[in-house]
C-alpha cells in the first residue's frame, strides 16, 4: 500500500485527533496527520480491519481523560517532566496506547503475537513492569525496529 492509499484508508477508522496531543492538534488541526509514521499507520490500519473491533486511544476531544497516548509533542507532561534527552518512539509519532473493545490487553497482545505475519512491519509491546510483574493494562505498541528483535517483541518497562 501506498502512504497515500493507507492514509485515505486510516481516516476510515481514526480521527486524528485520537492520535495526537491537544496542543499539535490546535496547532496543525487535520495536516497533524503529517507527524505520524506511515508504518505504525499501515500496522494499526490492518490490526484494525482484522480484528473488527473499536480500537480507542487518545479520548480528550469527546471529554475523556487521554491525551498523551500517540504523538507526544514537547507540549506533553510525559515529555515535559524528561531533565535529560527523550527521544521515545512517542515523540516521533511511532507508537500508540490503545485499548481494544471487547477484549484484554493481554488478550491483544496475544493476538498479536498469534497473528505476527499479518502485520506489515515488525512491532514492539510493552508486556509487564519490572518492579511488579504485573502485566500492562493497555497495549503500547510501536514500530522501533532493532535487528536483533522478532517480528513482534515484547519488552518489559
Amino acid at each position: 500500500m501506498s502512504e497515500n492509499e493507507i492514509l485515505k484508508e486510516i481516516k476510515d477508522y481514526f480521527d486524528i485527533r485520537e492520535l495526537v496531543d491537544k496542543e499539535t492538534y490546535d496547532k496543525y488541526g487535520e495536516k497533524a496527520w503529517q507527524f505520524m509514521c506511515p508504518r505504525l499507520l499501515h500496522t494499526m490500519l490492518v490490526i484494525r480491519k482484522e480484528l473488527n473491533l473499536p480500537i480507542t486511544a487518545n479520548d480528550w476531544h469527546n471529554g475523556g481523560k487521554y491525551d498523551e497516548r500517540g504523538l507526544r509533542s514537547n507540549m506533553c507532561d510525559i515529555v515535559k517532566s524528561k531533565k535529560s534527552l527523550y527521544l521515545s518512539a512517542h515523540t516521533m509519532g511511532r507508537a500508540l496506547d490503545f485499548k481494544v473493545s471487547g477484549m484484554t490487553s493481554p488478550d491483544v497482545r496475544q493476538w498479536l503475537v498469534a497473528n505476527a505475519s499479518k502485520l506489515p512491519y515488525p512491532i514492539r509491546l510493552e508486556n509487564k513492569f519490572v518492579k511488579t510483574g504485573k502485566e500492562i493494562s493497555w497495549v503500547h505498541l510501536d514500530v522501533f525496529y532493532n535487528e536483533k528483535n522478532s517480528k513482534v517483541y515484547l519488552f518489559n518497562v
